[in-house]
């Protein structure tokens, strides 16, 4: 696609940073695993009903589709384009086209 994500010096990003750019999503992935892990541990289906299901179905979508509007409002409302997640992680995308990269992970504008 012709970017890389980079710390906000410029350098290469770290492992912290890269698992802190998706502390959201595993976030939620472990909330839905944390609830329904008792009920699967006594071997029992979590969604039994359908309107169990539903209900855990529309949660998700929700959330999920709350976060990407937040992403979104905070991406379009700053210049750099930095969602939420850049923030958190303190990292940026950029262009690799017109940078340069040194092998110590540092940018340099071509």
């Amino acid at each position: 696609m012709g970017v890389k994500v980079f710390d906000v010096s410029g350098s290469k990003l770290s492992l912290k940073q890269a698992v802190l750019r998706d502390s959201v999503y595993i976030a939620l992935v472990v909330y839905g695993l944390i609830i329904d892990l008792p009920t699967v541990a006594k071997g029992q289906n979590p969604y039994s009903s359908a309107t169990e299901l539903s209900v855990a179905l529309l949660v998700s979508l929700y959330a999920s589709l709350g976060w990407f509007a937040l992403e979104l409002v905070t991406m379009l409302a700053n210049s750099k384009r930095r969602a939420i997640h850049d923030f958190i992680a303190r990292s940026v995308v950029m262009r690799v086209d017109a940078l340069h990269e040194s092998t110590d992970g540092q940018l340099s504008h071509a």
